[in-house]
Order: C-alpha cells, then sequence, then structure tokens
C-alpha cells in the first residue's frame, strides 16, 4: 500500500484524496501488502539473509508493522535458518580464524542469530533456539 500511496503522490494526486481512495481499497479487501511482503521473505531468502534483515527489508518497504510481526512469527517457525546460512560458508575459509572471523561478520550482517552464527562457523554453540533471540 505504501507503494502505491507514493507512486499517486509522485503523479501529482492530493493527498487526501489518495488516502481516501487507499483506505477504501483497503476495506474492499483490493488493495493488501501480504503479497509484498510473501515477495519479499522469498527474495531475501534465496539471497540467504537472516531474519533481522528480512524484518528490517519489509518495514523499508513500507509492509505495515503488524504484518511485518506475522509474516516473521511464520518465517520463524517455519525457516531452518542452518540451511538458509549453509551456503554462505562456502564462501569462507573457516579453517584460518581470519576466514572464520569474517565469515561470523558476514552473517551478523545479514541478521541472523548468534547460535546460528555459532553454528554455521563452526563454533561450539548448542542446536537449539534457532529463532531471532540468539539462544
Amino acid at each position: 500500500m505504501h507503494e502505491v500511496k507514493l507512486r499517486l503522490g509522485q503523479r501529482g494526486y492530493p493527498a487526501d484524496e489518495v488516502n481516501h481512495a487507499l483506505a477504501e481499497l483497503s476495506r474492499l479487501g483490493l488493495l493488501d501488502d501480504r503479497p509484498i511482503a510473501d515477495a519479499v521473505v522469498r527474495q531475501s531468502l534465496e539471497r540467504h539473509e537472516g531474519p533481522r534483515h528480512i524484518t528490517s527489508r519489509l518495514l523499508s518497504r513500507g509492509v505495515s508493522s503488524e504484518i511485518t510481526e506475522s509474516v516473521m512469527q511464520s518465517l520463524m517457525a517455519e525457516v531452518n535458518w542452518l540451511t538458509i546460512a549453509e551456503p554462505l560458508r562456502q564462501r569462507y575459509d573457516i579453517s584460518s580464524p581470519k576466514g572464520r572471523a569474517r565469515l561470523m561478520r558476514h552473517l551478523a550482517r545479514e541478521g541472523f542469530p548468534a547460535s546460528v552464527i555459532y553454528r554455521i562457523a563452526g563454533g561450539e554453540r548448542s542446536d537449539e533456539g534457532h529463532g531471532m533471540d540468539g539462544n
């Protein structure tokens, strides 16, 4: 909905008319951020991005915080973050401390939980709790 609002504003439509039209379309169920959220999630997972990065991407695309929270709760229950992060390990030589540190920084930038980062980098953390809290 955010992108539609931006585009209509760029084309010179008055803000109050745009807001009214968007509210009406939303009320009728003709305008929904969920397809955008689904596309963002699909692309993010293909790029091997972690949950915090995906959340940030959703919010920056204008997806409401309610939909973002709902999508992320579902994602946290369904996705094995180790599987998503594993291809990133192949880009680094983790036999050296420098390579392992680079991998860990990369995974952290992508928003993976600490437990996933340690497992992928060959650390000693347990495999429990692959959620966003990093347990």
